[in-house]
């Protein structure tokens, strides 16, 4: 008979159990995600509201100069958002309000500024009609040949169905969708998005496709033009359809129109960014510094959202996590330009202007409070 191996130590016995039960633990939480895959990495986006072309905007003598104070910190994030609030007619002579046309190197600055994606869809798309709009996607056709930007708003042809941008970023497949609830011309519906959510036929079919795009893409951006201009808390009617987007499966619904900041709202896994604002603009140029409120003064105020977007074992979820702050100040030799509040602070301005730009500067810390959407009279 073979000789039986010598019994096995009860301390051994234990640890061997103990071990066991440590793995079976391991694999009851391992979830979700099919065996091999990893999580993803975590993305950082930024969001800004309007790019506007207003002429002294447009007359500065170096467009570079407009995002010297934000290139640090679009630079380190992974994408970064903007709306363009004009078209781009390079046969045309620029010009500003009410009928926008925009450079070629104007768009470029904002590329060196260190924008990525951008939405075209909004209230002056179609401020040049139908051969302004195929003149702004032909402009940004050949930049994207450069450099590797992304758009949405308008349609590929005359009546094409609504689509979504697909971005591939670090393993993460991205949709992007930029519509517009109104436009200023008439007959601009098969042009560009264009979807009226206040018409309930309308409503009902672009949250199916919503919901439909969120199947089909690890992250869903929607970005709606819409809302009242110059309040500074979003009208109910906005708030319900922005909820109902969220909840049709949008991961981050982020909006402009205003020209005004509004609170932000984290709902369930997601983010809701009621409006973004202004980012460039040259609507403060009609403020007078004794007056720190009133329509012109919030124009001049804008933000970066940024929103930090993880992977988790419970499914994807974005949050906001950084909102730098700045303000257009008119530089005398640069025109109005943004810079950081707390630069500004620091700066050797006419008392006038000083107070002024402290006024803001509280306003802005209000704004940015973690409870911002209670504090400005919206009901969650």
């Amino acid at each position: 008979m073979k000789d039986l191996p010598p019994p096995v130590p009860l301390r051994t016995l234990l640890r061997l159990a103990l071990l066991v039960t440590v793995c079976l633990r391991g694999f009851a939480v391992e979830p979700d995600l099919p065996v091999g895959e990893a999580l993803r990495p975590s993305l950082t986006l930024s969001f800004v509201g309007d790019i506007m072309h207003h002429m002294v905007n447009a007359q500065m003598p170096d467009y570079d100069r407009l995002y010297d104070a934000v290139r640090g910190v679009l630079s380190v994030d992974d994408l970064s958002f903007a709306n363009i609030e004009f078209p781009v007619d390079p046969s045309r002579a620029p010009d500003g309000y009410p009928i926008f046309n925009g450079s070629v190197e104007y768009v470029e600055a904002a590329i060196r500024g260190g924008f990525d994606v951008f939405a075209l869809a909004n209230n002056h798309t179609y401020d040049l009609g139908a051969s302004g709009v195929d003149a702004t996607r032909e402009v940004f056709r050949k930049l994207g040949e450069r450099v590797p930007i992304y758009t949405n708003g308008i349609r590929e042809s005359r009546g094409a169905d609504l689509a979504v941008t697909e971005i591939l970023h670090r393993g993460w497949r991205i949709g992007f969708i930029s519509i517009t609830s109104f436009s200023n011309v008439w007959g601009s519906g098969p042009y560009i998005n264009l979807v009226n959510y206040l018409d309930a036929t309308t409503r009902t079919s672009f949250l199916d496709l919503v919901r439909s795009w969120s199947e089909e893409y690890d992250l869903l951006i929607v970005s709606v033009h819409a809302g009242v201009e110059y309040v500074l808390s979003p009208v109910p009617h906005k708030v319900e359809f922005f909820r109902d987007l969220s909840d049709a499966g949008a991961d981050i619904v982020w909006t402009h129109h205003p020209h005004v900041l509004q609170p932000w709202e984290r709902r369930g896994g997601g983010v809701i960014i009621y409006s973004a604002g202004n980012f460039v603009s040259g609507q403060r140029r009609h403020q007078s510094p004794s007056i720190p409120f009133g329509r012109w003064a919030p124009t001049g105020d804008t933000a970066v959202f940024q929103v930090l977007v993880e992977e988790t074992r419970r499914g994807v979820e974005s949050r906001l996590v950084h909102i730098p702050v700045f303000t257009t100040y008119l530089h005398p030799e640069h025109g109005l330009v943004l810079r950081r509040f707390d630069e500004m602070l620091l700066m050797d301005l006419p008392l006038p202007w000083r107070a002024f730009y402290f006024a803001r500067y509280a306003f802005m810390r209000r704004f940015t409070a973690t409870t911002a959407f209670a504090e400005l009279g919206v009901a969650r």
